[in-house]
């Protein structure tokens, strides 16, 4: 499945967010740059490992058409 946009996602580097950079944000920046880098920085491969780990994850999940009561 090809993507109409671009075919990698670029590579943020850490520091351009240190005016509201704190710990927990560094983890996440990293934990997120290593999971791109796994895929290659690729969305297509990125994309179809998270439909991959959705399908076989055990949460429940509700389509976005559906009515949630108030």
């Amino acid at each position: 499945m090809a993507t109409a946009k671009q075919p990698s996602a670029p590579r943020k580097s850490l520091s351009e967010h240190a005016s509201w950079d704190d710990e927990v944000l560094r983890e996440a920046y990293a934990n997120r740059d290593a999971y791109a880098a796994e895929h290659g920085h690729d969305l297509d491969r990125i994309y179809a490992d998270l439909k991959k780990r959705e399908a076989a994850s055990m949460l429940k999940r509700i389509e976005s058409h559906a009515v949630l009561p108030a």
